[in-house]
């Protein structure tokens, strides 16, 4: 096995980089496994050197993605780019550097990714991923509100006057002032298409968005469906009673039924009344539709030692 990891230098803070790097070689050198490191500058970089490395070497390669979400997420893609066959021998990895980390957030012991010997250490599971147009998801893709908020951060996370662990919360009481919905024709599983107007909707792999916020307490990475819910044009008043049960997961009771819906298909159709901006993973790309499939078993991931897949919650 031959470790490669890809530091995302525009992650984190200033110095994060070159003590990765440091902290890398050294404990490669010390458990005396074969590794690379490289350092991306862009995602053009990133999918040549995934392709480089992986048809050069004739070992099992483990792709780490060192940074946040968007890093995994560039890393993922050119994993994707590869031959179906070249990538059977591919693991991809994770380091969280970035603000928000929410793939991580779906595992126990999250802050093991961060321990490069458990990295080494750990075991290889297959995951699936959402295919959205020409994109795939491994974490989540949202659409009205929660996407306004993903747009006000990448403005807000600009700002060097605001902590970057805050832009996420601010983002999201900006936002709320204007509460943008949206307007859409769905169909899940090839049924009838269905007008709706929402506050937001999110398609997911995983349970977590927003810097820790457990949108969709039922996903789960390897079950085989999108996890959807749904949320009504509701009042401010009414969606800011949400929030704080929203951010824990706790939003798909009772206590909410008129409010939000939740439900698993494999394939959803959205078609939007105008031009609209759709977050893939935090990525912003703007459309008048959208095709969402889950891709099973697509990509096998590497677990640090220690650390465990939560489970998708039951609670109703």
């Amino acid at each position: 096995m031959k470790y490669c990891f890809i530091i995302n230098p525009r992650a984190g803070n200033a110095s994060f980089a070159e003590e990765l790097r440091r902290s890398v070689v050294d404990v490669c050198d010390e458990l005396k496994v074969s590794y690379d490191v490289f350092t991306s500058e862009s995602v053009g970089d990133t999918r040549k050197y995934v392709k480089d490395t992986v048809i050069e070497s004739e070992d099992r390669v483990a792709i780490i993605a060192c940074g946040g979400d968007g890093t995994l997420c560039e890393t993922i893609l050119a994993v994707m780019c590869l031959d179906s066959q070249i990538r059977k021998r591919v693991s991809v990895g994770v380091i969280p550097k970035g603000t928000g980390n929410d793939f991580v957030s779906n595992f126990e012991k999250k802050e093991l990714f961060c321990d490069i010997a458990a990295q080494i250490e750990g075991t290889h599971h297959d995951i699936d991923l959402l295919r959205c147009n020409d994109l795939y998801s491994v974490n989540m893709i949202n659409i009205g509100f929660d996407c306004h908020v993903v747009c006000k951060k990448e403005q807000l996370d600009k700002k060097k006057w605001l902590p970057r662990k805050l832009a996420y919360i601010v983002s999201l009481l900006v936002t709320l002032v204007k509460k943008p919905t949206v307007k859409l024709e769905r169909s899940d599983d090839s049924r009838e298409r269905k007008k709706k107007g929402l506050l937001l909707t999110t398609l997911a792999n995983g349970a977590f968005c927003g810097g820790g916020f457990r949108s969709n307490p039922k996903a789960a990475l390897d079950d085989g469906n999108i996890d959807c819910i749904e949320v009504k044009n509701v009042s401010r008043t009414k969606f800011l009673s949400l929030v704080g049960d929203y951010k824990k997961g706790k939003h798909l009771g009772e206590k909410f039924k008129n409010i939000v819906e939740h439900f698993k298909c494999k394939t959803t159709d959205m078609y939007f009344d105008e031009e609209t901006p759709v977050s893939v993973d935090g990525e912003i790309i703007r459309t008048r539709e959208i095709h969402v499939s889950v891709y099973q078993k697509a990509l096998t991931i590497l677990i640090p030692k220690g650390v465990k897949l939560i489970s998708a919650s039951s609670a109703e």
